[in-house]
């Protein structure tokens, strides 16, 4: 399963119950929107360590890498590569800009 898929789940699951018709798309904005709150997106966070092993550091928690579905799935995306050996553009080498 994709990350962005595994996301949209755990996003959704709290609401299955309250709205058959919930909805979300990858440009969201899930904190703008009241969707999540700072506890939600710690929560969010560790789910995402836990299921991806990857960590997030205080860098990671910014406003603006969290608030769609888009942009988490991007740095989750960049976490799994950094954690590969990957390093941020995919250039083999850990740290490589």
């Amino acid at each position: 399963m994709e990350s962005r898929d595994v996301l949209r789940e755990y996003l959704l699951e709290p609401h299955r119950g309250d709205r058959d018709d919930f909805e979300l798309s990858d440009t969201t904005p899930l904190l703008t929107y009241g969707i999540l709150d700072s506890i939600a997106v710690m929560q969010l966070l560790m789910f995402l360590e836990a299921t991806f092993d990857i960590e997030f550091g205080p860098r990671d928690l910014d406003r603006r890498r969290l608030d769609t579905i888009e942009q988490i799935e991007e740095l989750v995306r960049r976490k799994i590569e950094e954690s590969s050996g990957a390093g941020p553009a995919g250039t083999g080498a850990p740290g490589a800009r």
